[in-house]
């Protein structure tokens, strides 16, 4: 079975790509975080969206907000300090 392309232009020149230069090593580092998934009423994800557009921001900023919020509440560290662990 051969190999996807990894790329539009591995795609179109219908090479695959060596596997050393797929190397992990080579991608940067990025905090590690892990994503989380909410479900909320569909009128409540239009409104996070048009307030995210509104204050030009992400629905990730405003949710990243509620969660800070949230763990200040029950005494827990921050984002912030989870990211420095």
């Amino acid at each position: 079975m051969k190999k996807k392309p990894v790329s539009l232009e591995l795609a179109m020149s219908g090479e695959t790509a060596e596997p050393e230069a797929l190397s992990l090593a080579a991608m940067p580092k990025a905090d590690p975080v892990e994503k989380l998934t909410v479900y909320v009423p569909r009128a409540a994800a239009k409104r996070l969206k048009q307030m995210a557009l509104d204050h030009d921001k992400r629905v990730n900023d405003f949710l990243q907000e509620g969660v800070e919020m949230m763990l200040a509440k029950y005494g827990q560290p921050s984002l912030a300090e989870f990211r420095g662990k």
